[in-house]
């Protein structure tokens, strides 16, 4: 991927549109606003439904694998749609401006994937619901992408650059919020252990309720947020842009330091995230185990999404709003060391300490890396970006950058999994964990070598 543009090639050029004017705090919240609704959309489906879908709908045996495989083809589909579509969107000449119409048609047609989804159990047999589940995971990570994709690059349309840290701050804010309740009451809903009956009607709930909240935020945000057309009668061509991402990291080093930073940091964060459902089944469950503070009885879904991801966010809202803050003001690069170093250290507490107990803490911890690291990595990458206005398509690749690792991690974590399955002290999971330690230290080492910013 080359991000740079020879001063003899002229491909297309877009009206620069350079943010001037102070932005008030209701509009660093109106820019945001959506993250709650995508991070809602992802964290239910991801965290908890379709691990929990696939165990119940599937079965035990070839769980791991088979979340991978339904999740492969979705991901790497979005990894091509998300730049894509973001660099079409910086040529976007619509009356509501570049970004806006792509949110719309994205949701209209990612609502009506997500009814596909919630009935799709009572429609295919058990021998065809593994591949209804990859094509309408496929349809979901499309059309959910031609909504956010162009939406990444608002900050640099929209804030000046000394004020890119309070609203990325804003953005790991809403980033967590959406994420924390959407385990929150998808866990609260769906619960594998009951009847087949019940089960069925819990997947329609939670899947109708991601629909509902993904239109009221976009309506919201349509409405609250204005955009300027782009005044320009360039005209998008594919082939041209094509060739500019082809990727010399000698010319834009900072840049691409920040970028493999965000992979390694981003496999580690997805190389457990799919499984952690399974991991607290497994390694916490139990016959007649009692989840802690409750007293039900154990499951993986009701203790990663009502306690494990609201706990993790009581830690991770304050540390994304003040490592926003302090990043502004002091440098971004002391909070990726941060965030880095307690993210390792929440591994070792999975794999040395295995009780919910310790499992809760770990959370608090991982709350407080992950907010940090959150708050500061977009605006890190916006102090970084090449001085053009195709901002979606540099945001587009950041994207993808935080794509990638969803392949690559699952893959990995499903391999060792499945390879170690049955293995005593539950070791498929240590390795694992381990492994994510190794990319949490590459990542945090690396942004070092950025020297452009602080």
């Amino acid at each position: 991927m080359d991000l740079s543009q020879p001063s003899n090639e002229v491909v297309a050029p877009v009206a620069v549109v350079v943010p001037a004017r102070r932005i008030s705090i209701f509009d660093h919240m109106n820019i945001n606003a959506f993250w709650i609704a995508q991070n809602f959309h992802w964290q239910a489906l991801l965290a908890i439904v379709l691990p929990s879908m696939i165990v119940k709908f599937l079965g035990d045996a070839n769980k791991d694998i088979n979340l991978a495989i339904v999740v492969i083809w979705g991901t790497i589909v979005a990894i091509v749609v998300n730049p894509l579509v973001g660099a079409i969107s910086d040529y976007a000449t619509f009356r509501m401006g570049r970004r806006r119409p792509f949110m719309i048609w994205g949701t209209i047609f990612n609502v009506i994937a997500l009814v596909l989804f919630a009935f799709a159990p009572t429609w295919f047999s058990a021998t065809g619901l593994l591949v209804a589940f990859i094509l309408l995971f496929i349809l979901l990570q499309l059309t959910n992408n031609v909504a956010n994709a162009p939406w990444s690059a608002i900050i640099a349309d929209n804030v000046p650059q000394n004020q890119r840290g309070v609203t990325a701050g804003f953005n790991g804010l809403f980033t967590l919020l959406g994420t924390a309740l959407g385990a929150l009451v998808a866990g609260l809903i769906v619960n594998k252990n009951d009847r087949l009956p019940i089960y069925r009607n819990e997947i329609v709930q939670i899947f109708l309720l991601i629909a509902v909240v993904q239109i009221v935020f976009v309506v919201y945000t349509i409405v609250t947020v204005k955009e300027t057309p782009l005044q320009t009668e360039a005209k998008f061509e594919l082939m041209p842009v094509l060739k500019r991402f082809l990727f010399n990291p000698a010319r834009y080093p900072d840049l691409s330091w920040v970028l493999l930073a965000r992979l390694l940091l981003m496999m580690g964060i997805w190389g457990v995230f799919y499984f952690l459902e399974y991991y607290f089944d497994d390694v916490l469950g139990g016959p007649g185990v009692k989840t802690i503070i409750f007293g039900s009885a154990f499951s993986g879904e009701e203790f990663n999404g009502a306690l494990f991801q609201p706990i993790l966010l009581v830690a991770a809202l304050p540390a994304s709003l003040i490592a926003g803050w302090i990043s502004d003001h002091y440098g971004r690069k002391g909070m990726v060391y941060l965030s880095g170093a307690v993210m390792s250290v929440v591994c070792i507490i999975f794999i040395l300490f295995p009780s919910q107990g310790f499992i809760l803490l770990a959370g608090v911890f991982f709350g407080i890396g992950y907010g940090a690291y959150s708050s500061v990595d977009w605006a890190l990458t916006c102090d970084v970006l090449p001085p053009t206005d195709e901002a979606g398509k540099f945001l587009g690749i950041w994207s993808a950058m935080g794509i990638i690792p969803q392949v690559v991690g699952i893959t990995v974590g499903a391999l060792i999994l499945q390879a170690l399955r049955g293995m005593p002290n539950h070791l498929g999971y240590s390795v694992l964990f381990a492994i994510t330690i190794l990319y949490f230290v590459l990542g945090t080492v690396i942004i070092k070598q950025v020297k452009g910013v602080k």
